[in-house]
């Protein structure tokens, strides 16, 4: 009679299939892990889908106040429309935000400001001539408005700076973030220029 090797094909211990102890220890433990790693799975999925939205309103913040600031310098000053009055130009520049804010799908928008800025990167300072509006759902109410188009010069080559800020409010879908949170986003150009 031949010896059997434990390794070799002749023996049955090397391809059975008994399920021992060991086993069952290991699939314990996977369970073990998998409680813990699922939390930290669940809150990264989730913060990925809350980031995502962010950054897609951030963009279309941005291409609100871009726009508008485009809109506010080329509707301009008092040499372009004599006869129009502060509100008038600035209710078209709002409404202008406020049509392309509706692809917001978190956020809601706080206010809208027309401003000349003083400083060289454009933001708005306290005490810069500023004409701010106040949203609340569809109703716009005028705030402090010291930026009258007499203001807003577009002869060369003095042309006054024009900014659009828009200031909203941020509510994570998913909850990841726990408060709102408030974002400024502005844009600011030149005055179009009157060629005499």
């Amino acid at each position: 009679m031949r010896r059997r090797n434990r390794t070799s094909g002749w023996s049955r211990r090397a391809t059975d299939m008994k399920r021992g102890g060991p086993t069952r220890r290991r699939r314990g433990q996977a369970l073990a892990e998998m409680a813990l790693v699922l939390p930290v799975l669940c809150l990264l999925v989730m913060g990925g889908f809350d980031a995502t939205i962010f950054v897609a309103d951030r963009v279309t913040g941005g291409y609100a106040v871009r726009q508008s600031a485009r809109l506010a310098v080329e509707l301009g000053g008092a040499q372009t429309n004599p006869r129009a009055t502060t509100t008038q130009i600035d209710l078209q520049i709002v409404r202008n935000t406020l049509a392309i804010t509706r692809g917001l799908t978190s956020a809601t928008v706080v206010e809208i400001d027309i401003y000349g800025p003083s400083q060289a990167d454009g933001t708005y300072r306290a005490g810069d001539p500023i004409d701010r509006y106040l949203i609340n759902g569809t109703a716009i109410t005028p705030g402090t408005q010291t930026f009258p188009l007499q203001n807003r010069i577009q002869m060369p080559p003095n042309e006054t700076s024009i900014g659009v800020r828009l200031v909203w409010r941020y509510t994570a879908p998913a909850g990841v973030f726990p408060r709102p949170m408030q974002v400024v986003d502005y844009a600011v150009m030149k005055a179009a220029p009157v060629l005499v």
